[in-house]
């Protein structure tokens, strides 16, 4: 809650509700940029290089005013652009996607798809590059969100039984094997997801709420992953003091560990300097043992960072720093 709290610009009530998406487990389907609803599904294990594929499965769409996802291998740039120019006149929607996986591992994600959606995993050997097609070999969905980097599907028209019988397959062979892609598939085919509905006074408000909510997602997905670290620039700060320990050998390798080390002081100088407070306060900071120690302008005072919720996704941190010195490493190099 802190850390969504914090990255959320001290959104409290945004910070409770990330709190409340990750205690679910809902965490993974962060930002929606495309929905369908009541989609067919076609699933296809190989790469689509003929564009009557996709036509001959979006012919029941149509006929039923109904969305289609198709889950490939690979789909050609050519029938990529045959597919738009297709559906820009139509009102249907098509979402295109590739298959996660490699080899065994994408064949046997498509058929957990499979039995989600009540379909089939079809080849190019299936009948789907000739003038005939099967629709009863496409599955459905009430519900398609995708982003850029996953695809949720919601309220599958598979069979519950069949269902609940590939999730205890699934649990039988994660007994006899340490494989997370195993666990992965078992989530995917047992666990829920989480609506997160913006509104506001008018558009300018609803893109903050939502830049917010984006914001607070990725912050607290990149602390589950790897912890929290005092925030306000203090994580940064001790971790020059650590510079202190370093050899060097010359005085370029001297100047250049003071450098990194004036970088790293920065970010806290610069939020006291912001606050109208005097960067003595900042100093002060670095004589003592204290590594949970910061500064809180707003309250005047020497705070635990922790305790009062002033927190960093570990990730972010040396991440951002990295990224710094990359851009002047470039800069020096031209």
């Amino acid at each position: 809650m802190k850390v969504g709290t914090t990255a959320a610009n001290g959104d409290g009530e945004i910070g409770e509700l990330i709190a409340k998406v990750f205690e679910k487990g809902w965490e993974n389907d962060l930002i929606t940029i495309f929905v369908l609803d009541g989609a067919l599904v076609l699933i296809y294990d190989t790469k689509i290089s003929n564009s009557n594929v996709i036509r001959q499965a979006s012919l029941p769409c149509m006929m039923q005013g109904q969305s289609l996802l198709v889950v490939a291998e690979d789909v050609e740039n050519e029938v990529l652009g045959d597919i738009a120019t297709d559906f820009t006149c139509t009102t249907e929607k098509v979402c295109i996607i590739k298959a996660a996986g490699l080899a065994e591992d994408r064949k046997a994600i498509m058929e957990d798809l499979a039995i989600l959606t009540g379909g089939q995993v079809l080849t190019g050997g299936s009948g789907m590059n000739s003038t005939y097609f099967v629709p009863l070999k496409l599955g459905s969905c009430k519900r398609v969100i995708a982003t850029m980097d996953n695809v949720v599907i919601i309220g599958g028209s598979g069979e519950l039984v069949d269902i609940q019988e590939r999730c205890e397959q699934l649990r039988s062979t994660i007994k006899l094997s340490t494989s997370d892609k195993l666990k992965d598939r078992l989530a995917k085919l047992s666990g829920g997801y989480a609506v997160l509905k913006v509104c506001g006074h008018g558009k300018a408000e609803v893109r903050e709420k939502k830049l917010k909510i984006t914001n607070a997602l990725h912050a607290v997905q990149a602390a589950k992953e790897e912890g929290i670290v005092p925030g306000s620039g203090v994580a940064l700060l001790y971790a020059s003091k650590e510079l202190d320990k370093l050899q060097t050998t010359n005085s370029d390798q001297k100047i250049g560990v003071q450098i990194v080390q004036n970088a790293l002081k920065m970010a806290a100088y610069l939020i006291a300097s912001n606050a109208g407070v005097d960067g003595s306060v900042i100093d002060k900071l670095l004589e003592q043992d204290s590594s949970d120690l910061g500064y809180n302008p707003a309250r005047g005072n020497y705070v635990d960072m922790f305790k009062c919720g002033d927190v960093d996704p570990l990730k972010h941190v040396p991440s951002e720093f990295a990224k710094a010195t990359s851009m002047i490493s470039l800069k020096n190099a031209i």
